[in-house]
């Protein structure tokens, strides 16, 4: 959808603003870091054709200042702007690197304190390598107050599509309580013997609740 059919509030910045930068596809965090499209193509669709040619993050980490600055629509002001931003994240997660050596681990502690202000419940993956290094994270459900539904196939999908050797799925109880529910338990075990099935294993299903986590069992 174009930017101008959308709702005032429903935009990619109105929403980064109104319910935090977790709450936007790949697609809309790009549109708000270019800002504008060009004659023609609104921001949007820009941002949907730069996803065309680096599908996810990891290939838009990988990009170069002469490949930014030769797509088409973009130039030298916007290439800067990508570029800046995933120097960003790449110093964020070397930092995350150098302090511990558990990366999935060290981004646990960092969302039980970050996600005591979230009102809905959402389920976050963490897909690792073998030595458990982070390769890259995604919000894989959006939920209410009650729950929310994990889309299973997508997150295979996508764990193969990473390379992940690990998937470490985290997710947050609004009211407080990290006490997994009898729903978690059969969740973990079915995402495991699915993830199982492509050769993937699925590291730890966490629940976050109150500043602190909980492990969820199998019953």
């Amino acid at each position: 959808m174009s930017l101008s059919n959308l709702p005032l509030g429903e935009r990619p910045r109105e929403r980064l603003l109104r319910m935090g930068p977790g709450s936007l596809s790949l697609q809309e965090l790009l549109a708000v870091l270019l800002r504008t499209g060009q004659k023609g193509t609104d921001v949007m669709a820009l941002a949907a054709c730069l996803l065309k040619e680096y599908p996810d993050e990891r290939a838009l980490g990988r990009t170069t200042a002469t490949e930014l600055c030769g797509f088409s629509g973009l130039g030298s002001a916007k290439a800067a702007t990508l570029l800046a931003a995933i120097e960003l994240g790449r110093r964020s997660w070397c930092d995350g690197k150098e302090n511990g050596g558990a990366f999935w681990q060290s981004t646990l502690k960092n969302l039980e304190k970050s996600m005591i202000r979230e009102e809905r419940e959402f389920i976050l993956a963490l897909f690792t390598d073998r030595e458990g290094r982070l390769l890259g994270s995604e919000k894989v459900s959006f939920g209410g107050l009650d729950g929310a539904f994990l889309d299973a196939p997508y997150l295979c999908r996508r764990a193969v599509r990473i390379g992940a050797a690990g998937v470490v799925l985290i997710h947050n109880h609004p009211d407080g309580n990290p006490k997994p529910s009898d729903e978690d338990c059969s969740l973990t075990a079915a995402v495991s013997r699915q993830l199982k099935l492509l050769g993937i294993e699925l590291v730890g299903h966490f629940v976050v609740a109150g500043g602190t986590s909980r492990q969820v069992g199998v019953h």
